[in-house]
């Protein structure tokens, strides 16, 4: 067994809690810290792949999870004309094989619950805002309260996309605000959207609405319409009804589930960043999910790119002693992380963006490239996180 270390992780979204089960329950002193004084009821609905599944079955999770998840076995969207551009089966890969739509807090509440049985702390309330070091090269975090806390053996940041300890590790990183954002609702589904499918309809590169079914025992659907940043404060100044004419000129059908919205206040506000970093690790010190490597939530894999981080930084330290074990993590994360940033900045413009004819190209193409039987299940493969390469995925 490993020397057991001292370790601290900064942030409380998917990346520190997963770290934190792996590596308590592998012997590890560990100590999460939050800046948020408890757990919210909030966040938006989200898929998780059968690479983030994957995950959660080696955490043990996955079957406590699963009753408060939409089985989701098909995406498919279409044009406002009725064109379709994608429908793909995650049956193409395997018969088992599905997504899991669920809501962040539900699966959140999960994390943090399993975290005092593997032995991990918690702390919440607690703002670090910056990190030095000892004598000795440790780590020392310190809080808005003047409180020092440390010297640890390893320091895992996974504060998120707008990080403030990432610029003060020196890993050289690049961090871009995408100009696109999302408004997001969470209701009860109704009849008209399917329970196990995830259906998109686009306009042209400045209109797209989805709605993603998200489980639970209320069997929620999670509505998705993009938007600009710079045009949110005008929407909020918009009569509902302006905006739900909007949607109901791309998706009619979502008549009987718009009549939940009542006030602008249900419905939250969503913003995404593009950080991009050469290697993930430093001296003690290693970077998680969105704080490593945010991108925009075209292709869904935020939260299951962050749980494979944990996964593997976990095998790394399982492997190897921690001065090998950190280049490890950054070493067998490349590819898959590569691939997938790369895909999302290609496709986003297609979607989301003022390039126009990016949408005359993306309705004439896509449909061509989604009959071809090996794009489709390229297409496929990507939906699913399996990607690592334009030739390559890993087995699912």
């Amino acid at each position: 067994m490993p020397t057991p270390l001292r370790i601290a992780i900064v942030g409380s979204g998917t990346a520190g809690p997963a770290a934190s089960l792996f590596l308590a329950r592998a012997g590890h002193a560990v100590t999460l810290f939050e800046r948020a004084v408890k757990t919210l009821p909030v966040g938006a609905g989200f898929l998780l792949q059968p690479t983030g599944l994957a995950v959660l079955e080696r955490l043990g999770l996955r079957t406590e999870l699963l009753p408060h998840t939409a089985a989701v076995s098909r995406l498919y969207c279409q044009t406002h004309r009725g064109r379709v551009l994608l429908d793909l089966s995650y049956q193409e890969l395997g018969p088992s094989l599905h997504g899991a739509g669920t809501h962040r807090a539900t699966f959140l509440d999960m994390l943090l619950k399993a975290m005092p049985q593997a032995g991990a702390t918690q702390h919440w309330g607690i703002t670090i805002q910056s990190l030095t070091r000892d004598s000795t090269g440790r780590p020392l975090l310190h809080d808005t309260a003047d409180c020092t806390h440390g010297p640890y053996d390893l320091l895992l940041i996974c504060d998120g996309a707008q990080s403030i300890l990432r610029a003060q590790c020196g890993i050289p990183a690049r961090v871009r605000r995408y100009p696109w954002g999302a408004l997001w609702f969470i209701g009860k589904r109704t009849a008209e959207f399917h329970p196990q499918e995830l259906w998109q309809c686009v306009g042209s590169t400045r209109e797209l609405n989805g709605y993603l079914p998200t489980g639970t025992q209320e069997d929620l659907l999670s509505l998705f319409w993009s938007l600009r940043l710079d045009a949110m404060p005008a929407w909020k100044n918009t009569p509902l009804n302006t905006w739900k004419q909007q949607i109901l000129r791309l998706t009619p059908q979502a008549e009987p589930f718009l009549q939940q919205i009542e006030s602008h206040q249900q419905v939250a506000t969503a913003t995404y960043h593009d950080v991009t970093m050469r290697q993930w690790h430093g001296e003690r010190i290693a970077i998680l999910g969105d704080a490593a490597h945010a991108l925009s939530p075209q292709l869904g894999q935020g939260v299951n790119l962050a749980l494979m981080d944990a996964a593997a930084l976990a095998d790394a330290m399982a492997q190897y002693p921690l001065e090998k074990a950190l280049p490890h993590y950054s070493e067998t994360r490349r590819r898959h992380l590569r691939f997938y940033q790369f895909a999302t900045r290609w496709s986003t413009p297609f979607f989301q963006s003022d390039l126009l004819p990016l949408g005359w190209l993306r309705d004439l193409t896509f449909p061509l490239m989604h009959q071809l039987p090996w794009m489709r299940r390229q297409m496929v493969a990507t939906m699913a996180g399996g990607k690592t390469g334009p030739f390559s995925e890993m087995r699912l």
